[in-house]
C-alpha cells in the first residue's frame, strides 16, 4: 500500500515536471556548463540545483568548458531534462 502510493506520487510528479518543461520549448535560456559529455555540454539553468534538478543538454558545445555561461534555445523537453542548441557560437 505504501509503495503503491509512492509509485502513484512519482508518476504524477513526472507528468507535472514534463508539462512544465514542455512550456520552455522555443525559449532562450542562459545556462551554466557543468561538464562536457560526448560532444555536448551538460549544463543547468538558474532555476536548477546541482544533483537535485534535471539538466540541460546543449548541442554545439565546441569551445565550452565547465564554468562557462552560454545562451541556448530550448529544442526538446523530457520528464526532467531539457535539450537545446547553443546560440552565438
Amino acid at each position: 500500500m505504501k509503495q503503491e502510493r509512492l509509485t502513484r506520487f512519482m508518476e504524477l510528479q513526472a507528468q507535472i515536471s514534463a508539462e512544465k518543461l514542455q512550456r520552455k520549448i522555443g525559449r532562450t535560456l542562459t545556462v551554466l556548463v557543468d561538464g562536457i559529455e560526448e560532444g555536448q555540454a551538460v549544463a543547468r539553468s538558474g532555476a536548477d540545483a546541482p544533483e537535485i534538478d534535471g539538466v540541460v543538454y546543449v548541442e554545439g558545445a565546441k569551445g565550452l568548458k565547465p564554468g562557462d555561461f552560454c545562451e541556448i534555445r530550448v529544442t526538446r523537453a523530457g520528464e526532467h531534462d531539457l535539450w537545446g542548441r547553443r546560440l552565438k557560437v
